[in-house]
């Protein structure tokens, strides 16, 4: 039985590992902004309290 070739042609290729390192770069920062925006919430929840319990 023949053996198919099942990876694709290196311009492809190319193309597809450069959209996987972009969408890589793409989901550090947006796990970044996430963490921020939850450590601001954690932050803003606790001055809050703070202010209603003055």
């Amino acid at each position: 039985m023949k053996r198919r070739n099942t990876s694709a042609p290196a311009p492809e290729r190319e193309e597809l590992e450069r959209q996987l390192e972009a969408l890589q770069r793409d989901v550090r920062q947006l796990q970044l902004e996430h963490d921020l925006l939850k450590k601001a919430n954690e932050l803003q929840k606790k001055a809050w309290a703070s202010i209603c319990n003055s």
